[in-house]
């Protein structure tokens, strides 16, 4: 943001852009909106939205408080949901009200009142389509040390065939991958990245990185359609 404020950093298929100073300045507002609800460095938050623009504004926001992120598959259930969030003791859950014909909200809030009433601790839930928290960046805290070996993420697997197994990553863990993969590709400025594929993956945060440190503007597909997808890209 400070080195290419007016840069395109993020489009989506319905043509909504962001700039990077304009992706700093939304995170920051969505970070003072969310520590509004509690959120701070340490606290554990799941989430499970689709491949949008506010998808990547959370982690940013989260990232910005210090908060460990869980991002989940949108094709994860309430047994795989149930289990991570009680297995990571999150502290809140955001995702959708519906998409693609499921109702993410009564299945979260049916996980939420399951932890309560079994004693696994309380769980907020965040709906958020398309819509983020908002607050005043001048509350926020000083930004956590971005070179610490701090914890900062849960990846986990379905656990198709068991329970789920989760992956924990520091934010330098995450770079170096994603620094190896573009060095690999000769990724520069000038290239033009598309995520048609869910967000959430390591992969999606692991092109955000990418995208941080190569500054090169990234194209966010909510749900990939052969006809529309392709003529955009």
């Amino acid at each position: 943001a400070a080195a290419t404020p007016d840069a395109l950093a993020a489009v989506d298929e319905d043509g909504r852009t962001l700039t990077w100073n304009e992706a700093k300045t939304e995170a920051e507002r969505a970070a003072a909106g969310l520590a509004r609800h509690g959120i701070g460095a340490g606290d554990v938050v799941s989430w499970q939205l689709p491949t949008w623009l506010e998808s990547k504004l959370l982690v940013l926001a989260l990232a910005r408080l210090g908060a460990i992120q869980n991002p989940m598959l949108p094709i994860y259930r309430e047994r795989e949901v149930g289990f991570i969030t009680r297995q990571a003791q999150s502290k809140l859950l955001v995702v959708p009200s519906t998409w693609s014909g499921f109702d993410f909200e009564a299945m979260a809030k049916g996980i939420a009142a399951s932890l309560a009433e079994g004693g696994g601790g309380a769980l907020e839930v965040l709906v958020a389509d398309k819509a983020l928290p908002q607050g005043d960046p001048s509350t926020l805290p000083p930004p956590p040390d971005a070179n610490a070996d701090t914890v900062r993420w849960y990846f986990y697997t379905s656990g198709t065939t068991a329970d789920p197994k989760g992956a924990m990553h520091t934010d330098r863990t995450i770079k170096a991958s994603a620094v190896g993969m573009c060095e690999r590709l000769d990724i520069t400025d000038a290239d033009v990245n598309a995520v048609v594929f869910p967000f959430t993956h390591i992969g999606g945060i692991g092109w955000l990185f990418s995208a941080l440190v190569y500054g090169f503007p990234t194209v966010y597909i909510e749900r990939f359609d052969p006809a529309r997808t392709i003529e955009m890209i």
